[in-house]
């Protein structure tokens, strides 16, 4: 194998991937949704956007690293009108500078009650 599996205990259990992986000094997040909010039947923005966010933190804690390792995030929402909790929320995760970001609106999730999903990458000092 090419690189490291990390074992994220706060996260739920993966499907058929893996939610972190380490080559080196760098550290790949897989992107992270907010099951139990969906679940709950939360359609909310905002209580998934955070519950997304403090998965990015202990996944990157799981690591060995923090939220200022992470350099690159990737931001996929299924509506427009949800992209100001991620506004909301991620000074709280990140101090600036901000990690580069890509943002997408796209048709839909895996599941349709997930209405966001953030991925990233992150370079260990």
């Amino acid at each position: 194998m090419g690189f490291e599996v990390i074992e994220v205990p706060d996260l739920p259990p993966p499907g058929q991937f893996t939610h972190v992986v380490k080559k080196g000094k760098m550290v790949f997040i897989s992107g992270q949704t907010a099951n139990p909010e969906a679940e709950a039947g939360n359609l909310e923005p905002g209580p998934q956007a955070e519950r997304v966010f403090g998965y990015l933190k202990s996944a990157v804690e799981a690591a060995g690293g923090d939220m200022s390792d992470i350099v690159k995030v990737n931001i996929f929402l299924t509506d427009l009108s949800q992209f100001p909790a991620i506004l909301e929320w991620r000074p709280k995760y990140f101090d600036q500078p901000y990690p580069a970001a890509t943002c997408l609106v796209v048709n839909s999730m895996v599941r349709r009650e997930l209405i966001l999903e953030i991925e990233a990458i992150a370079i260990l000092d």
